[in-house]
């Protein structure tokens, strides 16, 4: 076949477009990107939980798992950031050294660490996290905190673990709220 035949130039065109689909999930470690642009959308996980990703979020899946703890859930946030890593002995959470100041992360995750307390498990829909249900951790001024919260969805335990800029808005702060109490 000769390189102008319109055959040749159909398979190379699907070929081209295979390879933009499959390049992005490659270099990603096999995670699914998704990146809100105009209207919000709503995430499904195959726990069964959904939420809304509001435009400007990115939604990103993940799992992990390392001396016998796992963790598979989605992490979004305003900003782009690396996927998280599981540390045996703490809560899956996001890098906080790559968080901008105004950046926010929010994770909703399965956390198989025997070795974390839950405390009282809270039940969707979630309440917002403003220190009464949910740990608050300490933080150095000018350095992200965190904020986390253990919830029972369908018989199965979760982690809802924000990880919050220290220049965040309360216009922010708002969409962060939105989202957490739209998991159902």
């Amino acid at each position: 076949m000769r390189a102008s035949s319109p055959r040749l130039r159909m398979v190379l065109t699907w070929l081209a477009g295979l390879c933009t689909g499959i390049a992005p999930a490659a270099c990603a470690g096999g995670a699914t990107t998704l990146v809100v642009s105009h209207q919000t959308q709503v995430y499904h996980d195959s726990a069964g939980w959904t939420i809304k990703v509001p435009p400007g979020w990115r939604a990103a899946q993940f799992s992990d798992s390392t001396n016998g703890v796992s963790s598979a859930g989605v992490q979004l946030s305003n900003v782009r950031l690396p996927l998280p890593s599981l540390l045996p002995g703490y809560p899956i959470q996001v890098n906080s050294r790559v968080l901008p100041a105004r950046g926010i992360g929010l994770i909703i995750a399965s956390d198989t660490d025997p070795k974390l307390s839950h405390g009282q498990l809270a039940e969707p829909p979630l309440p917002s996290p403003n220190g009464r249900r949910w740990m608050i951790g300490s933080s150095l001024g000018g350095t992200p905190y965190m904020t986390l919260l253990w919830f029972r969805f369908r018989g199965m335990t979760f982690i809802a673990c924000a990880k919050i800029g220290s220049k965040v808005t309360n216009t922010q702060m708002d969409v962060l709220i939105a989202i957490i109490q739209s998991l159902h």
